[in-house]
C-alpha cells in the first residue's frame, strides 16, 4: 500500500513593510501584490522536497497529519530568505517536518531583489489521503 497524502499551500502572506523608495537605486520596488506572487513562486520551487519531508516521516508513523506555519524575512536588496521560523502556536504538525521545511527553503533567493523588506508566512497542511475505493 502506497503511502498517500494531500499536500497544500493553505496560505502565503507576505506584508512588505513600508519604505522609502529611491530613484537612483537600481533594485526592484514590487507592490505588495506582486511581492507575495514572486515570494510564493520562489518557495513552491521546493515543493518537491516539502513534499519528501512529509514522505519520510509517513514511512513511520501512516496516520500523521497537521500544519506547519513557517515565518521568515526576504532582505532587501539581497533578496535572501532569512530567519525562518516554525509559528509554535499555530503548527500541529510534528517537529521534524517543520525542521525539513525550513531546511528545504534554506538558501532560497529572490532575483531580482527587492529594495524593500518583506515579512512572509507560509503554511502547509499535511493529511493522510482516504484509502481508494476498488
Amino acid at each position: 500500500m502506497s503511502n498517500l497524502f494531500n499536500l497544500s499551500n493553505l496560505s502565503s502572506t507576505l506584508l512588505v513593510s513600508l519604505a522609502l523608495l529611491s530613484t537612483a537605486c537600481s533594485f526592484h520596488a514590487r507592490d505588495a501584490d506582486e511581492y507575495r506572487r514572486v515570494t510564493r513562486e520562489l518557495v513552491e520551487t521546493r515543493g518537491g522536497d516539502v513534499e519528501a519531508c512529509y514522505d519520510t516521516i509517513l514511512k513511520t508513523n501512516e496516520k500523521v497529519s497537521g500544519d506547519v506555519v513557517v515565518n521568515f524575512s526576504v532582505e532587501k536588496k539581497t533578496g535572501k530568505l532569512v530567519n525562518p521560523k516554525i509559528d509554535a502556536a499555530k503548527t500541529t504538525a510534528p517537529a521534524e517536518i517543520g525542521e525539513c521545511i525550513i531546511k528545504a527553503i534554506d538558501g532560497l533567493t529572490l532575483a531580482p531583489a527587492d529594495q524593500r523588506e518583506g515579512q512572509a508566512t507560509f503554511s502547509w497542511k499535511f493529511e493522510v489521503a482516504p484509502p481508494k475505493q476498488s
